[in-house]
């Protein structure tokens, strides 16, 4: 996608942009700019693979926080975030009108808390880094 600026940050550990199922919203911020605000998003992202472990359930692999910056926001509907946030999906739609003030729309679908969508100018990968979280259900025991 054109307006994701550092997509290789993710791309290079997953091979491809990942769909965020299952990944985790740790932190949410808003920022004010000199146009306007960014929306700032620690995300942790991980990929399942097909084997499982020994209690049956599907091993998952680079786990990752992933800090993503959403610049020049408008249109920011956000809301449930709570102690733990997991994404369906985080979908990312293009328009690709020349005249399109904020050219991307943001989908955070919910399995669980946050929810919301928001329009953007672009999307920076800032940070992609691995990491396993430090409380909750991927939290090493």
């Amino acid at each position: 996608m054109r307006h994701i600026d550092g997509a290789e940050k993710l791309t290079s550990i997953f091979g491809k942009w990942p769909s965020f199922h299952d990944g985790e919203v740790w932190s949410l911020s808003y920022e004010r700019t000199a146009d306007g605000f960014d929306v700032v998003a620690i995300i942790h992202v991980f990929a399942m693979t097909s084997e499982v472990d020994d209690r049956g359930y599907f091993k998952l692999v680079n786990h990752t926080r992933a800090q993503l910056r959403f610049v020049d926001c408008a249109d920011v509907n956000l809301a449930g975030f709570n102690h733990q946030n997991v994404l369906f999906s985080l979908q990312m739609t293009e328009d690709e009108r020349p005249e399109a003030e904020r050219p991307l729309a943001a989908l955070l679908e919910t399995s669980y808390g946050l929810e919301g969508r928001l329009l953007c100018r672009r999307i920076q990968v800032v940070e992609a880094i691995p990491w396993i979280p430090p409380h909750g259900v991927y939290a090493r025991k």
